[in-house]
């Protein structure tokens, strides 16, 4: 005989076998007696017991789990109990980790699992998660809470939906799936959206190893997008509110505007400065200005660009190349100032000029180079 859930029984309990009727007398039970009682009758047997309250020990004697409900149905032949309404708490180590509840549910492979369905709430005191949906699953072997079908996730930081959520309490993980969205619920008002986000509760962290998308907000009322970053991977520090995506990193700053490419992106969102570490290319579409570098940093507040090693700036209206080891861009006022290795070259007229350091405005095309001794000032026709 398995060794089952205890029950409770709160009321009047009915037991229906075959066609006969009778009533169980006491006020408390276990399942492997009432088990006996189905199997003595020498039929497939059915209980149904009315405001219940069951328990599941493990194996040192301390509960599992303990789920009231309405109604309750024992089944012997298929090892499950029906409930009806059934709601709950789920425990780890003698200590409540969920609560649960649900409009109807069933106990599977004698106690193994609890299975829960429509209108599920599952609340984790500790970190005041909660997490609805249709359907629920909890197997405490495997430290798994499946939650599935239209997903909403809530806790003081973030909300967020999917169709699919893992959690898993000893290590404070939750994994959400399939058409991730998540918001935060304070500033700075921030959307990710993902094909699957690991939410690390403890940590304060989100992870993913799939595409991912990330926007800021003007405000939690205005959702008008003022910067945007996509990656094939990435994560996001809720606590230091810094964001590191990598592979195929794409940054639209559209305020500004401005886009860069690379292979790696931090943004600090509270400083608003965006740190890249490999080879980055930027556009400025609206001035038709491009620029690339070995590294980058933009101070989207500010709207100050430094970028260093092999440095390039084209301006496409003006055919204009200049080439330096560092250069800061401003790009509100399109100022510029390269040092090292300074080259410059234009079309119109043709020049071409070598120095330590230039300082010149890229939309205006006018450009002092200095070195060796040498300033030369280049001022195109019609600007004095």
């Amino acid at each position: 005989m398995n060794k089952w859930a205890r029950f409770t029984i709160i009321a009047v309990f009915l037991t229906v076998i075959v066609v006969a009727v009778r009533t169980c007398q006491s006020s408390s039970d276990t399942l492997e007696s009432l088990q006996n009682q189905a199997n003595s009758a020498q039929a497939e047997a059915e209980l149904t017991l009315k405001d219940v309250t069951l328990e599941q020990p493990d194996e040192n004697g301390g509960l599992l789990w303990r789920v009231k409900a309405k109604e309750a149905t024992y089944s012997p032949d298929r090892r499950l109990a029906s409930l009806k309404e059934p709601e709950g708490e789920l425990f780890q180590d003698g200590k409540v980790i969920y609560q649960v509840k649900a409009d109807q549910g069933e106990i599977r492979e004698d106690g193994e699992s609890i299975f829960l369905q429509g209108n599920i709430v599952a609340t984790s005191p500790d970190n005041q998660l909660t997490l609805k949906g249709n359907s629920l699953e909890w197997t405490p072997k495997q430290d798994l809470l499946l939650v599935r079908d239209s997903i909403t996730g809530n806790n003081p930081q973030l909300q967020a939906t999917a169709q699919e959520a893992r959690l898993f309490n000893k290590t404070q993980r939750l994994e959400l799936f399939r058409g991730v969205v998540a918001t935060t619920k304070q500033e700075p008002w921030l959307g990710f959206e993902s094909e699957k986000l690991v939410w690390q509760l403890e940590q304060e962290k989100l992870e993913t190893d799939v595409p991912v998308q990330m926007e800021r907000y003007v405000s939690k009322t205005d959702q008008t997008v003022t910067d945007r970053i996509n990656g094939q991977q990435g994560e996001f520090d809720l606590a230091e509110q810094q964001a590191t995506l990598q592979q195929q990193v794409q940054l639209s700053a559209l305020k500004i505007p401005l886009q860069t490419n690379s292979d790696i992106a931090v943004w600090n969102v509270n400083e608003g400065t965006v740190v890249i570490d490999k080879p980055v290319q930027i556009q400025h579409p609206k001035r038709k200005l491009s620029a690339n570098a070995n590294q980058g940093r933009l101070n989207l507040n500010t709207q100050i660009l430094v970028l260093n090693g092999n440095v390039q700036a084209l301006s496409q209206d003006q055919q204009s190349l200049l080439a330096a080891d560092e250069m800061t861009w401003n790009i509100q006022t399109q100022d510029v100032d390269g040092r090292g290795n300074v080259f410059y070259r234009q079309q119109d007229p043709a020049t071409t000029v070598n120095g330590d350091r230039a300082v010149g405005n890229l939309e205006r095309q006018t450009v002092v180079v200095t070195g060796n001794n040498v300033v030369t000032e280049i001022v195109p026709a019609g600007i004095e």
